[in-house]
């Protein structure tokens, strides 16, 4: 009756929802690209060749999930030579990324909209093995055709706040029977969030201790592509760099601010600016127009001597940009909600500071602190002193960045045990008679 109300009410608040997603649309550009894959229109030779069988079907919603999702994958295809996947994504960043991404035995698709009607067909054109879905990408829809069809599903690097443990503990008659009943596995990123999917009712063999795949370290490598861009367009790779990452509104103009107030101190300090979304890069534009800065953009670099700050307006490039910086500010933790995700910057091995709201992160952000690995600052004035003293004292830097070292080697092989699960999940299933 649940999943019956769902699909009936659906088509309505897609209907109502389609003047802002066309407006998403025309802004961000790229959703017309393959559009109407989402209702299941695929050209002749991706359907013949997702009509082969022997697939996995993996969820990732954006850019940040199929990065974990194609780093999961190469892990289980290395357990398994014979493993294949379909990887379907939401937004058309992500879909984007996917493609240029992803390794030669996938195949890359936007996710269907989960009306069953329309992803009946698809389902049955796939017949996937394994579902995998990364960090959250549950539909109600889709559940239920995996359930019907006894299909292994999993909830890789699955992460779950507070804030969402009380959402759907408020809504547990209903989360329960169209969720977690339909879930074979949650891969748990760490002991906090186990505990918490335990008390939304999901039983004790369901839920495991994996670490978070984000977070595994033991195969990060370092790539310096922007520190020799950076200088072939004339900035020094030992200049002092102030980074923000993932920038949400508001949070460009406090860096810009910071930034003023300690270029007295620090004359050749350079600031690179990465937008969450690209698309508000005008807005970036028109503050630092505004205060006579001189900047370029990474889509049309036009660097000069006085050149002072750089706009990153392109999508899937951060982590490399990282190693560019001498220290990073974190995204969407001043005038956001929630955070981003720290450990990227922290790979890179870089000094790294955040604001009050790291809710998204909680856990890891609380040892981070509690062990000296990021500095987490309140206001614009913490932020200042916070910078100032990471660039004056390089010793103080380098203790920060051993510091997240120790905090993140729990979280080392993070990947290899999620694809060992999946894998020795599946073999039993079949041993069982299942998929």
């Amino acid at each position: 009756m649940l999943l019956l109300l769902y699909n009936l009410l659906l088509p309505l608040f897609l209907l109502v929802s389609l003047p802002v997603y066309l407006r998403r649309m025309i802004r961000r550009g790229g959703y017309a690209r393959n559009f109407f894959q989402r209702f299941g229109f695929f050209s002749q030779r991706l359907r013949s060749e997702l009509g082969q069988g022997n697939w996995s079907w993996v969820r990732a919603v954006s850019v940040g999930e199929v990065l974990v999702a194609i780093r999961l994958l190469e892990e289980i295809r290395r357990q398994d030579p014979t493993f294949r996947a379909v990887i379907s994504t939401t937004t058309s960043t992500g879909y984007q990324l996917a493609l240029d991404r992803a390794p030669g035995w996938s195949r890359v698709i936007y996710s269907p909209i989960d009306f069953y009607p329309l992803l009946r067909p698809i389902w049955r054109l796939i017949r996937p093995q394994t579902v995998i879905l990364i960090d959250s990408d549950l539909w109600p829809s889709f559940l239920a055709i995996a359930h019907q069809e006894k299909t292994p599903v999993f909830l890789a690097n699955a992460r779950l706040s507070p804030r969402s443990e009380a959402r759907y503990h408020r809504f547990h008659r209903f989360t329960k029977p169209l969720f977690w009943d339909r879930l074979s596995a949650i891969l748990s990123q760490d002991p906090h969030d186990a505990q918490r999917w335990t008390r939304l009712g999901l039983r004790s063999d369901q839920v495991f201790l994996t670490g978070s795949i984000k977070y595994d370290t033991a195969d990060a490598s370092a790539n310096f592509r922007f520190v020799d861009w950076l200088q072939h367009q004339g900035i020094d790779p030992g200049r002092r760099c102030l980074l923000g990452g993932s920038l949400h509104a508001g949070e460009e103009a406090l860096l810009v601010q910071v930034f003023r107030s300690l270029l007295p101190k620090f004359p050749d300090l350079f600031l690179i600016l990465v937008p969450r979304h690209f698309e508000r890069t005008p807005e970036v534009e028109k503050i630092l127009r505004e205060l006579s800065i001189p900047y370029t953009r990474r889509s049309e670099p036009n660097f000069h001597q006085d050149t002072l700050v750089l706009i990153v307006d392109s999508t899937g490039e951060l982590n490399d940009w990282y190693q560019t910086a001498s220290v990073v500010v974190i995204g969407k933790s001043f005038t956001g909600v929630g955070g981003q995700n720290p450990v990227e910057p922290l790979l890179a091995r870089k000094p790294v500071i955040c604001g009050p709201h790291m809710e998204n992160f909680t856990f890891l952000t609380e040892e981070l602190v509690r062990e000296k690995g990021i500095i987490q600052a309140t206001d614009e004035s913490a932020l200042i002193s916070a910078v100032e003293h990471l660039l004056t004292s390089s010793k103080a830097a380098s203790e920060m960045v051993a510091n997240s070292d120790r905090v993140l080697a729990q979280h080392r092989g993070a990947t290899g045990r999620a694809a060992s699960l999946i894998l020795g999940h599946r073999a039993g299933a079949q041993l069982r008679g299942e998929k």
